[in-house]
């Protein structure tokens, strides 16, 4: 029985060894797709720059083998010839008749290779790469010859069981006397720049930037290296761009094309510091290509794009001129800039509104009420407003962060808020309007609601203050609701009045 139960074992193990080498070890492909895409231009007398684009199946054979999936080689191996004259056809390090010189750099493995976002590649090709008997400082001779290349790839198993790979050649590539070659002479801007603040292990800020790469660039690119560089400034000072060449602007690494970088500009020597809350960032990125004898080829800058947020992404028509002056005085909180400004503000939005308006009047920083005597909030701006007396909560340990506030609220916490940052200010409500609907304002409300109409900070419309919803009708309408843009107005205008 005992000799059963360890046969039943061992036919498990190696059951289950079997299924672990299965998933360690993926099956070779038997088929290869061939380089795409080659290139060749000079890069001086005595250099060719050799380049191709890999197909997507190639860069995931590449993977496959780094991840250790494959146990195989994949190589590259470069073909030329001169004028008319034969193939030299390359052979991998691997054959026995490879000889390290003839055939020197006329192959490579392709796990090493550099690979730009579009997974194009390159090497180069000296002149003694294609006779030994020439020395480093021997030159090309284009106007006499023509030199032709090709390339495939090679997939070679680790093991003696499996057949080597080869790829069908790629298309055929010239430089001299009759080779036809199509100049690069315009560039499209990158598109669509964002900019992220980002921080690093330290807790210092840098910058991530994104942007989109057009298909024209991307077509570019596969004949000659297109890359990026970037123009930067803070606040209205000068662009980098109008005080360094761009060869000198932070750019692309190895030259690669991408379509992300980050910036740090304090390693850069561009500035001493980053200070997001006191300085705007701005940035911009264009694209550069250098063919061989001309002038390099230089895009138009994508948009700019900066660390300032936007104040709104929707507003109406008559709040938009004072959104962008409640803007440009600090008055709209962080948590609602670049929100829709047409949709009702909350508890919470409002609260953090009120301490803003209170901090930039006063010029004093609120304090947060300590210990929290709510549950359903955390929020520090709620605190402060709290501990100020600008708002109070919905019961003795809930401030409903989340409830929609109407007009009457809107103008009690208004007048309040004043009464703290201007104690000595007139707080009569004679001459105040009368509203043809101020039965419906709540006897705690009045004459907070009197006062702010006396004001104009709070206006009326058609004789009526609409102070909240009455009816079920009004309810499920959101009568009365304060939405943010109205509220900002409001904020607005209190600081012109009593903050100036």
């Amino acid at each position: 029985m005992a000799k059963k139960y360890l046969a039943f074992i061992m036919v498990i193990t190696l059951v289950l060894s079997g299924i672990l080498y299965v998933f360690a070890e993926g099956t070779l492909p038997t088929f290869l797709e061939k380089p795409q895409d080659i290139t060749i231009r000079s890069e001086g007398a005595s250099q060719f720059n050799l380049r191709w684009t890999n197909p997507e199946s190639i860069m995931k054979i590449v993977k496959n083998i780094e991840d250790g999936e494959y146990k195989a080689d994949l190589t590259y191996l470069v073909d030329w010839k001169k004028n008319d004259g034969s193939w030299n056809v390359a052979i991998p390090s691997s054959h026995p008749n490879w000889d390290g010189n003839i055939h020197g750099y006329f192959s490579g493995n392709m796990p090493n290779v550099m690979f730009d976002e579009r997974s194009a590649a390159e090497t180069m090709i000296i002149t003694w790469y294609l006779d030994p008997a020439l020395g480093p400082d021997s030159t090309y001779d284009l106007v006499n010859n023509t030199y032709y290349f090709r390339v495939r790839y090679l997939l070679e198993p680790d093991d003696d069981k499996s057949e080597p790979v080869y790829s069908s050649y790629s298309e055929v590539a010239a430089i001299g006397k009759n080779a036809i070659f199509a100049a690069i002479t315009k560039l499209d801007a990158p598109q669509d720049l964002k900019v992220e603040i980002k921080k690093d292990s330290g807790g210092k800020p840098y910058f991530r930037l994104d942007w989109v790469i057009p298909e024209s660039v991307t077509d570019a690119n596969k004949q000659l290296p297109v890359y990026h560089f970037i123009d930067f400034k803070v606040g209205n000072g000068k662009w980098l761009s109008e005080t360094t060449k761009w060869d000198a602007m932070p750019g692309a690494v190895a030259n690669l094309l991408a379509s992300s970088d980050t910036l740090n500009p304090v390693e850069k020597n561009l500035v001493d510091k980053v200070v997001i809350e006191e300085n705007i960032y701005y940035f911009r990125v264009a694209y550069v290509c250098e063919p061989t004898m001309d002038n390099p080829v230089i895009s138009a800058y994508s948009n700019t794009a900066s660390t300032k947020i936007q104040a709104y992404s929707d507003a109406s028509a008559w709040a938009k001129p004072e959104l962008d002056e409640a803007d440009k005085n600090g008055l709209i909180p962080d948590s609602i800039k670049g929100a829709d400004m047409t949709k009702p503000i909350t508890r919470e939005e409002f609260a953090e509104l009120a301490v803003k308006l209170y901090e930039k009047t006063t010029g004093k920083t609120a304090l947060e009420a300590l210990p929290n005597p709510f549950t359903d909030t955390k929020n520090p701006e709620i605190l402060k407003a709290y501990k100020l007396g600008i708002t109070t909560g919905t019961s003795a340990t809930t401030f409903t962060p989340n409830e929609r506030i109407n007009r009457e609220q809107v103008a009690s916490m208004l007048s309040r808020a004043i009464r703290i940052m201007v104690p000595g200010a007139d707080f009569s409500t004679a001459g105040a309007p009368t509203f043809s609907d101020q039965k419906n304002i709540s006897s705690w409300a009045l004459e907070h609601v009197k006062y702010m109409s006396k004001l104009e900070i709070i206006k009326g419309t058609d004789g009526k203050f609409m102070p909240k919803a009455v009816t079920t009708a009004e309810i499920a309408s959101g009568y009365a609701n304060t939405t943010r843009e109205q509220a900002i107005a409001m904020s607005l205008r209190t600081f012109n009045r009593f903050g100036k």
